[in-house]
Formats: structure tokens, sequence, C-alpha cells
């Protein structure tokens, strides 16, 4: 069961890295789509996290499929992402409660501090951050590791698709 849930997850992250290097507009496009959808992953979507980054970054001139792949990359850290907002946020606001370290993030912590000035200014400045230091590593690099990348995510399907695939029954 396991096994099956990592295997639906990689071939769901190799399928959205293959869509996002068949994109052949410019690198500016893409750029700002992709930093969008990674920005919305540091606020609190409650689940929608990947729909809101496809709409914004259609929103704001955007490519939509990078905004997509960009809002899937990180949702799966949302509690290190929460603890950096806090520990960025404390810089600047002290937060109500303290919290030292990651095992500090339960659920009761996360419902009492989401909403503070502590979260968001923290989650305010991440997401700035992060947003314009992907735009720009993404802005200058697309093009040069486009062709390489598209190879090696292709021929990666490919083999894992032949590793994977369930035998077919015989004919009678």
């Amino acid at each position: 069961m396991r096994f099956r849930f990592w295997l639906s997850v990689e071939r769901c992250l190799v399928l959205n890295l293959i869509r996002l290097f068949r994109i052949r507009e410019g690198s500016e496009r893409v750029a700002r789509g992709f930093a969008l959808g990674v920005m919305v992953n540091f606020f609190p979507t409650f689940g929608f996290g990947v729909v809101i980054s496809a709409a914004f970054a259609r929103l704001l001139g955007g490519n939509i499929n990078a905004g997509l792949a960009g809002g899937a990359l990180l949702g799966f850290f949302w509690p290190v992402l929460f603890y950096l907002n806090m520990r960025t946020g404390s810089l600047f606001v002290s937060p109500p409660l303290v919290i030292d370290d990651l095992d500090d993030v339960t659920e009761k912590t996360m419902s009492a501090l989401v909403w503070g000035q502590t979260f968001t200014v923290g989650s305010v400045l991440n997401s700035l951050l992060t947003g314009l230091t992907v735009y720009l590593v993404l802005r200058l690099v697309y093009q040069q590791i486009r062709p390489g990348a598209l190879a090696y995510f292709r021929r990666h399907a490919r083999d894992h698709q032949r590793r994977f695939r369930r035998p077919s029954r015989p004919r009678p």
C-alpha cells in the first residue's frame, strides 16, 4: 500500500516536471508563474494552494502550468514553512507563544499562531524573498537547462514505465 502511494507520487512529480519543461513560452513568463506558485505555499490555503497558485499566476501574467508546478512543490513541507515563517516573523514582532524547534509545531500552536502578526510578517517576508530568488534563478537558467532536463525526465518516465508496468494478461 505504501509502495503504491510513493509510486503514484513519483509518477505525478515526473509528469508535472515534464509538463513544466515542455513549455515553449519565454523564460520570463515561466519564471514568473513558477515563482508566484511557490510564493503561495507560505500562506495557509487549506488544501487549495495549487488552485490558488494557478489562478495567481494567470492573474499576474505568468504561465499557468508553471504556477501549478510551483504550487505543488512545497505543499508537503507546510510544518517546515510554518516554522520558518514564525522564526522570521519573530525577528520583527514578538510571538505570543514561543516555538524553539520543529517539534513545537503542533496543531494547537498552529491554530493559535496562524493568524497572528508574527506569522503574517514572516510569511510575507519569506514569500517575497523566496519568490524573488526563484524568479531570478529560473529566469537565468531555464533556457539552458530545458533541453537536457526534458530529455532526462522523458528517459526516466520510459524506464519507470518499463519497470513498474503491470504484465498484460495473455490472450486466449
